[in-house]
Parts: structure tokens; C-alpha cells; sequence
């Protein structure tokens, strides 16, 4: 575990960065590739410093360049009850960032010549509702499938999900109130998004036709095996797992042992628990032509709509492309990120659930990854309310243009933001005359005014990435 550095970082952590080839697995990188900078480690240590003392983090962190760890870290306690740590080898629940084994076992399947994603899932299901033919498992696999909304017996609530109840969802019909399969799609498949888990529970189902096999035993010996993934699997109720981390719920300055879930229900959905290294030898096999070929890691990220591929979402930001997804479970949160053209890969794995460690976890990915790039990157620190009287709030009162629009309101002694403009989503709190924050969640406004005074326009920190809008009224 890397020694925690304590010399003070600079409010912006801006580091120097230099050419270097990159070469990992047999294949190799861009000629030019920024290299790490060599104080990096002690620098990510500094900054993980924070996020314990300001957010509480507890979990494992790893950050790796050209398939090479180069900072692992781990803190916090995996059982509190008896004051174990959290160490790089502990076992945590992925949660949703497990959707990407299975959309891979999808495109392992194809490869094979056991299915096509063009098929449609009613040739892998007969008990497939007649309502909803036309959905394919192409349409699973992007969350363009249009099914509706409720389409099983916990509602697509997992706090939902306990020991006593409720069928295992084996088959289409235990998805299914009576009736429900009578519905119609929410959409014509294709021509909308929305994410569903049932989606992935179905893809499991499919994998176990085309295989012949178990989805946990299929995913643990094709996919996990090879790479020498030996503390991933699907989670299942009655195995002792040994270095598997309790999970945890905060509500507000109270911890709670997390509500029992059976994750065996979720399948494809989110069912897998697994440790930083193994997340590392997974990306280093999809950068590989070990495990899928070329055409398959193609269609794995490549977005469909809404930015989302097959189990990744697959954006760009600060000029970087970045492929990543998340997961929250009762007492787990999750985040994998890799930076393809920069050769980084970041694995964050928490046993505390709460919105604002959700919100933690995600920035965390994003200014761990700033801090190697060489951008700018600020501190954690603890944002306070202060008392300010309603009137001045006028001023920042209007809608802002940018890369969207969204809206400033005042209602009553209280500022909003509206997204869409009309629409109030969360209050914001000052902090200064220019800076405000939301509460429980990593998102920071700085107002900029011009000469005269004036509001003119807005910086943005949502979750580490930084963004700029423009007052237009």
C-alpha cells in the first residue's frame, strides 16, 4: 500500500507531464502517450488524504497506466463490527458496473457463433410477450429496447430485494405481474432510451440458452478464468467468501449496516462482487485480442444512443474519451473509467452507500484521472452554508446556455436551479457572495460578474468535471 504522503498539495494540483510510448499485453499505444509523472503516487495519496478526511471515504482504489498499477489504496473498515480493514485485496460488490461482463458474454456468444445481437429475444425466450416482438438483444444490451417500466415483482426497487421473497427470476415470467405482459413497449424499439435492469436480467437468461450453461458458471469460467480473475464472481447468499467486505448505509452523520439484498435475483443486472486487481487484469484483457476480437470490443463501445454503448457509457470529457460506468447497491458503490487514448484505467470500489458517496466516488474518478493527466484539479474541502439575505440572490437569477440550458430561479428565501429552465430540481446553498453548493452532492457554482457588477456567467464543478455557462437573461 502506498505511503501517505503529508506535504501539502497546491489548491490546483496542475502537473507536468512528458511524451513516452506505451506498450502492455503484446500491443502497442500511441507514440505519444503523457507519462506519469513520478511524484504521482504521492500526490494521489495526498489527495485519497482528503476524501477520508472530508467525505468519509471507505473502500479500495486503484489507478493503473499501460496496464500497470501505479497507486493502489485502501482504507477504511470492510467489517466495523470488528474493526477489519479495508485492504488492496478486498472483496466488494460491483453493483451495476457488473452490466459490462454481461453485455461481453453477449459478444463472447456471437463470436462463438451462438447468437447475433441482431436476433430477436423472443427466439431465446419462448415465454417472450407477444406485445414486445420486435425487441432484439441489441435493444437489451443499449437500454433502447423500450420495455415498460414495470416489469417485474420488485418494481426495479433492489432494497426491494430480501431473503424471504422473491422468486428468482429464471425465466421471463417471473418478471411479470398477471397481466403485465399484455403491455406495450414504453417505445418503438430503437428510438428512445431509457435504463432498465430487467433489460440485463433478460440478457442472462439468453446467454444461459445460447451456452447451455449457467450464467455465474459461464461468466466465471469463459470470462473470468482466463485472465486469472480469481475473486470475481456472482454473489450467492449461502457461500463464505473469505476478504468479502461488510456493506454500509450513511443518513447524514449516522452509520447503518446496509439492508439485507440477495444479489443472486439480479443476475446480468448487477450481481458480481470483485476486487481492484481483478478489475485491472479485466481491462487489460479488453485491450487485448485474448478475450474479444477486434469487431466485438468495437460494438462493446461504441455508443448507440445517449452515450451508451454495450455496458459502458462512452463520453468525452475535458478532450478525453472516456468509457466508464457505475454501480450502487444497498452498502456498495462502484465506478470503472478507463481512458482509452491515454492508456488509464481507474477502479473504485466503496462499502459506505449514501447519495453523497455516490456523488464522492464519482468525482473521485475524475480528479484522480486529472491529477495524471496534468489538468487542474482542486482539493476536497468542506463546503459551509452562510447566512445571506434572499434579496442579493436577484442577480443570479436567470437561464445559462452552455453545453445545455438550465435555469436560476428564486423561490422565496430559496435559490434552484431548473433543469429545464422551469423545472426546479435541487436548492443551492451559499457558501460566498459568487459561491454556492448543493448539499450531499459534488456540485459547486462560482458566479463571475463583469465590470458593472453583473452576473455574466457561471463555472460549473459537477462531480469533478468543470463546465462554463453563459447568463443570456
Amino acid at each position: 500500500m502506498t505511503t501517505i504522503s503529508r506535504a501539502r498539495l497546491p489548491l490546483a494540483c496542475l502537473l507536468a507531464a512528458a511524451a513516452v510510448s506505451w506498450q502492455a499485453d503484446g500491443r502497442t499505444g500511441p507514440e505519444q502517450v503523457r507519462k506519469t509523472p513520478p511524484d504521482f503516487a504521492s500526490r494521489a495519496a495526498e489527495y485519497m488524504d482528503a476524501r477520508v478526511q472530508v467525505g468519509e471515504f471507505s473502500g479500495v482504489v486503484l489507478v493503473a497506466r499501460g496496464g500497470r498499477p501505479v497507486f493502489r489504496q485502501a482504507n477504511g473498515m470492510a467489517n466495523r463490527e470488528f474493526s477489519i480493514p479495508n485492504t488492496p485485496t478486498t472483496k466488494l460488490r460491483a453493483g451495476s458496473a457488473g452490466k459490462q461482463f454481461t453485455a461481453a458474454a453477449v459478444l463472447l456468444l456471437e463470436q462463438r457463433g451462438k447468437l447475433k445481437v441482431s436476433d430477436k429475444v423472443s427466439a431465446y425466450l419462448p415465454d417472450w410477450p407477444a406485445a414486445w416482438q420486435d425487441v432484439t438483444i441489441h435493444h437489451l444490451l443499449s437500454h433502447t429496447a423500450g420495455l415498460p417500466r414495470l416489469t417485474t415483482q420488485a418494481l426495479l426497487d433492489v432494497s426491494a430485494l430480501s431473503r424471504a421473497e422473491p422468486t428468482p427470476f429464471r425465466a421471463v415470467r417471473d418478471l411479470l405481474k398477471p397481466g403485465e405482459e399484455l403491455q406495450p413497449l414504453d417505445f418503438k424499439p430503437g428510438e428512445g432510451w431509457a435504463y432498465s435492469n430487467v433489460g440485463y436480467i433478460v440478457l442472462a437468461m439468453i446467454i444461459e440458452k445460447a451456452s447451455g450453461r449457467g450464467y455465474c458458471d459461464f461468466t466465471s469460467q469463459e470470462m473470468f478464468g482466463p485472465p486469472g480473475m480469481m475473486s470475481t464472481a456472482c454473489e450467492d447468499p449461502d457461500v463464505i467468501v473469505k476478504e468479502r467486505a461488510s456493506g454500509y448505509t450513511r443518513d447524514n452523520e449516522t452509520l447503518t449496516n446496509a439492508s439485507y439484498v440477495d444479489l443472486s435475483v439480479l443476475n446480468g443486472a448487477g450481481s458480481f462482487y470483485s476486487t481492484v486487481d481483478d478489475l485491472l487484469a479485466w481491462n487489460n484483457a479488453l485491450n487485448s485480442d485474448r478475450f474479444l476480437e477486434s469487431d466485438a470490443r468495437e460494438k462493446l463501445f461504441t455508443p448507440v444512443k445517449n452515450e451508451y454503448a454495450y455496458g459502458w457509457w462512452v463520453q468525452t470529457k475535458s478532450n478525453h474519451k472516456v468509457e466508464w460506468h457505475g454501480g450502487n447497491v444497498s452498502g456498495f458503490v462502484s465506478q470503472i473509467t478507463r481512458y482509452p487514448d491515454d492508456q488509464l484505467f481507474i477502479a473504485i470500489l466503496s462499502n459506505t452507500w449514501s447519495n453523497p458517496n455516490r456523488s464522492q466516488v464519482r468525482a473521485m474518478a475524475t480528479e484522480l484521472a486529472a491529477i495524471v493527466l496534468g489538468e487542474t484539479c482542486d482539493l476536497p474541502r468542506r463546503h459551509h452554508e452562510i447566512k445571506s439575505e434572499p434579496a442579493t440572490y436577484d442577480a443570479f437569477v436567470g437561464e445559462y446556455q452552455g453545453k445545455d440550458t438550465f435555469a436560476i430561479a428564486r423561490e422565496g428565501d430559496r435559490l434552484m436551479v431548473q433543469f429545464p429552465p422551469g423545472q426546479s430540481v435541487f436548492e443551492i446553498l451559499p457558501e460566498s457572495a459568487t459561491e454556492f453548493f448543493w448539499k450531499g452532492r459534488e456540485y459547486y457554482l462560482t458566479f463571475l460578474k463583469d465590470e458593472q457588477g453583473r452576473v455574466k456567467e457561471v463555472v460549473v464543478r459537477n462531480e469533478g468535471e468543470t463546465g462554463h455557462w453563459m447568463k443570456s437573461r
